[in-house]
């Protein structure tokens, strides 16, 4: 996965420079390239911040179920 936002960023950034007006290019590049790979970091980080919580509550009720019995 991380190679392939790598390249995209590369690939982004090459046609960024590419373009005449640097404003141009500058915005091209933060709305194509970092853009979407923003997008995809908080959603990975939002549906690994879900599984440790799920997992801390699986693992919380497995201690207290044991001290009980």
């Amino acid at each position: 996965m991380h190679i392939v936002v790598l390249a995209w960023l590369f690939v982004t950034f090459t046609m960024a420079l590419t373009m005449r007006p640097f404003a141009v290019g500058v915005a091209f590049f933060v709305f194509v390239g970092l853009g979407p790979v923003a997008i995809l970091a908080v959603l990975a980080a939002r549906r690994r911040r879900a599984s440790m919580r799920v997992a801390r509550v699986d693992h919380g009720d497995d201690r207290d179920a044991e001290a009980d019995q």
